[in-house]
């Protein structure tokens, strides 16, 4: 299993959903979104490759291709992430439905 990293901007991503869902349906869903979060994480780490490489456009100056993976129960928020040959860099945990105009724009 390879370690995961994580950018500034991801940690902002999770904490954003996780009072999003928290105030829309209680502490309960809050904590499922990050429970299921790290769900996700832990199969990317063990399974990088797995994650679409669909929107790789979106980010081409990378030095690893742009890869997303859907949160377990919670398919709207996408890890995007590259594999590194050490480790997983989570770049972004995205709520696609405010779309990949936004994504580039918010994490200029």
């Amino acid at each position: 299993m390879k370690p995961i990293e994580w950018r500034p901007a991801a940690r902002r991503d999770v904490a954003e959903g996780a009072r999003w869902h928290a105030r829309k349906g209680g502490l309960a869903l809050g904590e499922r979104f990050l429970a299921q979060v790290h769900v996700t994480l832990e199969l990317i780490g063990r399974y990088p490759a797995s994650g679409s490489p669909r929107h790789e456009r979106v980010m081409p100056d990378l030095p690893e291709p742009l890869r997303f993976f859907p949160v377990r129960g919670f398919e709207t928020y996408l890890v995007y992430y590259i594999e590194l040959p050490d480790h997983v860099e989570v770049l972004r945990i995205w709520n696609a439905a405010r779309g990949l105009d936004a994504l580039m724009a918010d994490d200029r």
